[in-house]
């Protein structure tokens, strides 16, 4: 009967279960490596680690995005043609959420242009957005859009920008989301139908804005202007028109004949008002008598009939040149940390004028673009040679185009905000074919929708303050590197490897 009861016992440890376990920990030890495989080469391939994470505190929306949103009785499709991968992608995901609570007319949708591309692209022509254009967030409402881009979205860090000034290799962090701002900015001009007004001067020999011609038309540059930008275009000839009081900006593209007293006079008052100017010299005719230069000198900015060269540069293309060397202009921080490239065809100098020519009241001119440090002017346009005689020189950085800034008119221009002008030495940057270079030589395209959301940046129009980002980094030397190498792949993977054995050595036994 003992001998009976013995053989019914089941064994402590049935084979069945040990396997199980085995299998259990061979699996769970091969997941573990896995991810610190993949862990480690995140860690090889990426010298610097960058984590950002919005503060800890819960910001509301502001009231008057909440009116805003309160405002809509249609639906509003928001299109997020976003990378995932990208540092504000959480940020404009967390916000939208917020307005998608706030008004059950808000429906969002989004697109990651690096995993679907083709669907990117279809909304991207569906939009008539260029072929450029990076990340963006597109508002549509009753047939209307507004497009707010990536660049648009970021406040950076000050003190980085003051530290480019004696360190140009310093990267510059986020320090603010702006989206709220500029999202709530676009839906309140959808509701409101309102749109931006630009004045294309035309009559001095301009480019022409509807030409295809791929080195002197303009179509793709007005294209940016109305697909991208949301502007209402109109020429206008300063000869017999004044500047619209609605007038929000007006551009002067490669003007190639001379402007007359009273023109020049009606583009003065509009800037003593609050308006805003973008002026694009013309490098191909440079000894062109337009009157330009002599007024652009009231507004401390000179610009001498000089090509600027770049030795690197010179060696392949004679007059053109591509630059990365930029100012500390906060218009340039977002095409400084994107690592941007421009291409100049036709590179003419323009540059502040010097301290001792300054007018009294003088506005502040930054430099935007430069040369690099072995850069150089040329007097010579014929043969294009260096002649020290007119004041020309040599390995230094050559300024081709600044920002202007000035006060407005006490009384008259506080509500518009103070008088802006970009002057850039090359009409022919934004022409069609330098306008849309591809995305690794040139970044022309990104140039001028950074120079057109400077110039109508007006942010004491809504009483939006932007949200705090904080970035994390996490900097590694190449010792600190192959340390944590085998720690990951060596040190912690044995050590569960070893684990899983001893528990399975100890359960056989």
């Amino acid at each position: 009967m003992e001998m009976s009861r013995m053989s019914t016992e089941r064994p402590s440890f049935e084979p069945g279960r040990r396997y199980r376990y085995v299998a259990q920990i061979f699996v769970s030890t091969v997941a573990f490596a896995v991810i610190l495989v993949l862990a480690n080469y995140l860690a090889a391939t990426r010298r610097v680690w960058r984590f950002e994470l919005a503060s800890g505190t819960h910001t509301s929306l502001a009231p008057l995005t909440r009116q805003t949103l309160h405002s809509l009785t249609n639906d509003l499709t928001v299109t997020v043609l976003f990378r995932s991968t990208s540092g504000l992608f959480p940020h404009v995901v967390s916000l939208l959420r917020e307005y998608e609570v706030e008004s059950p007319h808000v429906k969002v949708r989004y697109v990651d242009s690096d995993r679907d591309p083709e669907r990117a692209g279809v909304l991207k022509i569906q939009y008539q957005l260029g072929s450029r254009i990076g990340d963006v967030v597109v508002f549509e409402l009753g047939g209307q859009r507004r497009v707010v881009a990536e660049s648009e979205l970021s406040v950076y860090n000050p003190e980085d920008i003051r530290a480019m000034m004696s360190d140009p290799t310093v990267e510059v962090r986020r320090s603010a989301f702006q989206g709220e701002w500029r999202f709530t900015a676009a839906i309140a001009a959808l509701v409101e139908g309102s749109q931006g007004r630009v004045a294309l001067i035309v009559g001095h020999g301009e480019h022409d804005w509807d030409g295809e011609d791929s080195d002197k038309g303009y179509a793709r540059f007005a294209r940016l202007l109305d697909h991208e930008k949301n502007l209402s275009i109109s020429t206008l000839n300063l000869t017999t028109n004044d500047l619209p009081a609605d007038c929000q900006l007006a551009i002067i593209a490669g003007p190639t004949s001379l402007f007359l007293r009273p023109e020049l006079a009606r583009i003065e008052a509009f800037l003593q008002r609050g308006g805003r100017v973008l002026l694009l010299l013309n490098g191909y005719a440079p000894n062109n008598q337009t009157g330009l230069d002599r007024w652009l000198n009231h507004w401390g900015v000179e610009a001498p009939p000089q090509y600027a060269g770049d030795a690197p540069d010179f060696s392949v293309d004679p007059w053109g040149l591509t630059t990365k060397f930029f100012g500390t202009h906060p218009l340039m921080t977002p095409f400084r940390r994107a690592e941007g490239v421009l291409y100049f065809p036709f590179p003419r100098v323009v540059r502040p004028l010097p301290a001792n020519r300054l007018p009294a009241d003088a506005p502040k001119v930054d430099i935007l673009v430069t040369t690099s440090d072995a850069g150089s002017t040329k007097s010579d346009l014929v043969n294009f040679a260096t002649d020290t005689s007119k004041g020309d020189v040599q390995r230094v950085r050559v300024p081709l185009a600044v920002a202007v800034e000035k006060g407005g008119v006490a009384g008259v221009a506080a509500a518009r905000g103070g008088a802006r002008m970009v002057v850039v030495g090359d009409s022919h940057l934004f022409a069609n074919n330098a306008l849309e270079q591809p995305e690794n030589t040139a970044g022309n395209h990104d140039f001028a929708a950074l120079c057109i959301s400077w110039l109508l940046d007006r942010p004491q129009a809504l009483a939006i303050g932007p949200r705090p980002i904080r970035e994390w980094r996490l900097k590694l030397t190449r010792p600190q590197e192959v340390t944590l190498s085998w720690v990951l792949l060596g040190a912690m993977p044995g050590t569960v490897l070893l684990a899983g054995l001893l528990m399975w050595f100890r359960r056989r036994a």
